[in-house]
């Protein structure tokens, strides 16, 4: 049964030992790196992150990283949607022994129900985004209700994208799914 638990001393090496495969690197950060970021936005004074094990029955399979944001007015989900209030799924990984098995879906499935829990206040929606070239994330997202928005960005500059680009690899789209 697929549950997320919070890290603790007992599963954070299982976390750290997490993998993606080789053409999945780019693509999402890795454990380390998602555990650094929450510890600097906490002493930051920031909201923190939600930050969980995906487990599967007791063993550590992924792990997700969420965001509470109050959008500002002139923000792209705000104008074409009306959302003031969204979480982000700013990291979400399975580990690569454990891909292909549905196990994914079930995790985003779960995510889903505890952001409906309004852990961090109420929202209008759960918005990620994803690589252009990462089919695998955009048929996952699909599955379970998200909409491609419409936006695509440079990400790496986080500004707009020239469609004339060949560079496609370096497009970021946004999904969103209402609450």
């Amino acid at each position: 049964m697929i549950e997320l638990h919070e890290i603790t001393h007992d599963n954070f090496e299982a976390v750290l030992e997490l993998r993606i495969t080789d053409e999945q690197k780019g693509n999402v950060d890795s454990s380390i790196y998602c555990l650094a970021k929450a510890y600097v936005k906490i002493t930051n004074d920031e909201k923190p992150p939600m930050i969980f094990a995906i487990c599967n029955d007791s063993e550590v399979i992924g792990y997700v990283d969420i965001g509470f944001f109050e959008l500002a007015e002139s923000a792209f989900l705000s104008k074409k949607y009306g959302d003031k209030y969204t979480y982000g799924l700013n990291r979400f990984m399975i580990d690569k022994k454990h891909q292909g098995k549905g196990l994914g879906k079930k995790a985003m499935l779960k995510v889903i129900e505890y952001i409906q829990s309004f852990p961090q206040g109420e929202a209008d929606a759960i918005s990620t985004s994803y690589w252009m070239t990462n089919e695998d994330a955009r048929e996952l997202f699909l599955s379970v209700g998200f909409v491609e928005t419409g936006a695509v960005w440079d990400g790496q500059t986080g500004g707009n994208w020239n469609t004339e680009r060949e560079d496609i690899e370096y497009a970021e789209v946004g999904a969103r799914l209402g609450l």
